[in-house]
């Protein structure tokens, strides 16, 4: 009969770590720590500078703030400079009504009496009225007619519908004459001035 034998003598293998792998790991995790604390650090030491440089920056602008404000005067308006102002702008109204003026009578003179001559062709009636002579003078601010009618009715009437124009509109006469001449016509005169009288006879 053989014996066998089932016991075995058995070597235990150890649990855990082993102490070169927690020396490597402490050592890691330390040279991680040394990396953060040097980036916070040099982080803190930049921002430090740029408050510093802000703070020298504000301490520079505060002090020609106060430079200025030592120096500053509130201007004081000159009451004579005022004056001058108002006759300059005087002035300038007079000129520019002086220049309208002239505009005026430079477009008077350009368009010459055309205006006037067809204001009396369109309120001549047809017949029984009709003109010998026609003054305009002063771009047509002065005015004098001669003529003769039939009818005695007519001349009040030509009248009437030369102040509806908007040339003769409200024009007012200081000489009118009417008088009956030897062919029995009604000859009549009219100006905007005595001092036609003298030239129209």
């Amino acid at each position: 009969m053989q014996n066998i034998n089932l016991y075995q003598l058995e070597r235990r293998t150890e649990a855990g770590l082993q102490p070169r792998a927690v020396l490597t790991g402490l050592l890691m995790l330390a040279l991680l720590l040394v990396a953060h604390v040097a980036w916070q650090g040099w982080n803190i030491h930049q921002a430090g500078k740029a408050a510093r440089l802000a703070q020298e920056q504000a301490t520079q602008a505060q002090q020609q703030l106060d430079s200025f404000k030592a120096v500053y005067r509130e201007p004081v308006l000159d009451e004579a400079l005022r004056q001058q102002v108002v006759d300059r702008e005087r002035e300038s109204q007079q000129l520019q009504r002086m220049a309208n003026y002239l505009r005026e009578l430079d477009q008077q003179r350009r368009g010459g009496f055309v205006t006037h001559l067809t204001a009396l062709a369109e309120r001549h009636p047809p017949s029984g009225l009709w003109l010998t002579r026609i003054h305009l003078l002063d771009g047509g601010s002065e005015l004098a007619l001669h003529g003769f009618s039939q009818n005695q009715e007519l001349i009040p009437l030509y009248l009437e519908s030369l102040g509806r124009s908007e040339v003769f509109g409200g024009r007012q006469f200081a000489r009118f004459e009417i008088e009956r001449d030897s062919h029995d016509l009604l000859k009549f005169r009219l100006a905007s001035r005595l001092a036609e009288e003298a030239r129209d006879e």
